[in-house]
This record gives C-alpha cells, sequence and structure tokens, in this order.
C-alpha cells in the first residue's frame, strides 16, 4: 500500500484488507481520472466505510484497485 502522512500497522492493513474483501463493491470507471496519494476522490462517487473503530479512511475501488480517502476532504491518502 502507499501511504500519505504516515502508515497504518500491519495490524490496521489486515482490517482493511479483510473488509474491503467481506464487502465486495463494484469496481468505479472514471474516463479521465487517475487517482493517486493526495489527488480527490470526485464527489458523485459513494465512499464506503471500513468496519474498524480506528480507522476512519472510507473506500471505493476504482479500476478495480482499492483506494481509501479521507472522508471529511475526500483527499486520496491510501493506495493498493
Amino acid at each position: 500500500m502507499v501511504f500519505e502522512n504516515g502508515t497504518f500497522t500491519s495490524e490496521q492493513e489486515t482490517v482493511v484488507r479483510e473488509d474491503v474483501k467481506k464487502k465486495p463493491i463494484a469496481s468505479v470507471i472514471l474516463p479521465g481520472v487517475k487517482l493517486n496519494v493526495g489527488s480527490t476522490v470526485p464527489e458523485i462517487v459513494e465512499l464506503h466505510t471500513i468496519d474498524a473503530p480506528d480507522i476512519t479512511y472510507r473506500y471505493v475501488v476504482v479500476d478495480n484497485r482499492p483506494v481509501l480517502a479521507d472522508p471529511s476532504t475526500r483527499t486520496v491518502r491510501v493506495l493498493n
């Protein structure tokens, strides 16, 4: 995983990976949009919660890649 401003612990990373696998969502295709750490997820894209009390990021799958974003700013923080 690629992170901005620090990293998850290995336990948190495992929780995120398991939660994303447990709750599969359809991959979103965003023509002309390339998401990188620091870019913004468009408002039209729904962000999904992660079932872990200590992880505030939300996720979406874009072009078959899980992307974690800060829900308050929609800024991409983690790419897998």
